[in-house]
């Protein structure tokens, strides 16, 4: 794997995300990689994002992809990540997992509601992840207060 790996992922200039993310880390943690889902709801609270536009902003900042809301429904949330690193590491993998995004989104979006939420990645394609984002209405109010100094405002970031 480390010659095929290392030609498709320095072709595409993803070469220190996919080294990490496809071969390091799962080496150190085991093939299930769920504590990277955990990884990521730790980010997010760590980099809170307080409005819903936001989320497609950092995706592309943090080099995760090209993040869109396909459909919204009272209980749950579909997103798609696409782009040229997706496709890199779908290439790279069939295992390549998706759960720091996973869990990064559950944990925003519970932020920015207030109730708990569990995100799971349904289906990988060529070059598109899906992602649910699963709403639990009934549990209002058990969430974790926020480190003021965590909120970041990327929009207000863009226009300058």
């Amino acid at each position: 794997m480390s010659k095929k790996f290392f030609d498709i992922s320095t072709s595409t200039q993803n070469f220190s995300t996919t080294l990490l993310r496809d071969d390091l880390i799962p080496a150190l943690t085991g093939m299930d990689g769920n504590i990277l889902y955990w990884a990521g709801k730790k980010l997010a609270r760590d980099f809170v994002l307080n409005k819903d536009e936001e989320l497609s902003v950092f995706f592309d900042k943090a080099g995760w992809g090209e993040l869109k809301r396909v459909k919204s429904q009272k209980n749950t949330q579909t997103f798609e990540l696409s782009g040229l690193v997706i496709q890199t590491r779908l290439q790279l993998s069939n295992n390549a997992n998706f759960l720091l995004e996973a869990g990064f989104l559950a944990e925003t979006i519970q932020n920015q509601l207030g109730n708990l939420t569990e995100a799971i990645v349904t289906s990988t394609k060529k070059d598109t992840v899906t992602i649910l984002v699963k709403i639990d209405w009934d549990s209002r109010g058990q969430h974790e207060e926020l480190e003021q100094d965590n909120i970041i405002n990327l929009l207000e970031n863009e226009d300058q």
